[in-house]
């Protein structure tokens, strides 16, 4: 029979199972919520990236029709040789320097949605974890409930009629 003890130690192992599973379920909840916060941010990288390209292409037009605007105002034809070298360069200058940012805010993207998918990988270990743990401590409960069962009396019986024990410091008198 289990003593008032070992049912507390069992009873204790049993809420620590449960704890165990809890305590990896809140962990997976939290490294869900940061991976959605990730994916938020690769998604606000990826537009800000656009934004900032498009604010780029319009400050190249603009530059690039003062400076037709100056070429012009100076007795020069634009739309040839050196004045349309310079609007051509300014323009793809712009667009190059759009493209990069376009570019980056991709890449910055990419970097949040794998620390997205880190978040959620290490959120599913954590519940794993915690189940194993809680696995663990009812074995251990069990263990303690079933050698609890299988313990021998503490006290010796009577040596009756000169049969012998299994423990040979009994048999010699021995306690």
């Amino acid at each position: 029979m289990c003593t008032g003890v070992e049912i507390a130690l069992v009873a204790s192992s049993v809420l620590a199972a449960g704890g165990a599973v809890a305590q990896g379920q809140q962990q997976k909840k939290m490294a869900n919520y940061q991976a959605a916060q990730a994916n938020a941010d690769a998604d606000a990288a990826r537009a800000a990236g656009r934004v900032e390209a498009a604010r780029i292409r319009k400050a190249g037009a603009q530059q690039a029709s003062q400076a037709n605007a100056a070429l012009a105002a100076s007795g020069v034809e634009t739309g040839e040789g050196t004045a349309l070298r310079i609007t051509s360069d300014i323009t793809g200058d712009a667009e190059q320097d759009a493209y990069t940012t376009t570019m980056n805010g991709i890449n910055t993207g990419a970097r949040y949605n794998a620390q997205a998918q880190a978040d959620r990988l290490s959120g599913k270990n954590a519940a794993t974890a915690g189940y194993i743990n809680a696995g663990s401590s009812l074995l251990q409960a069990g263990s303690t409930m079933y050698s609890g069962w299988k313990k021998p009396n503490s006290t010796p019986a009577a040596n009756t009629g000169g049969a012998s024990s299994n423990n040979m410091f009994s048999n010699m008198g021995i306690r």
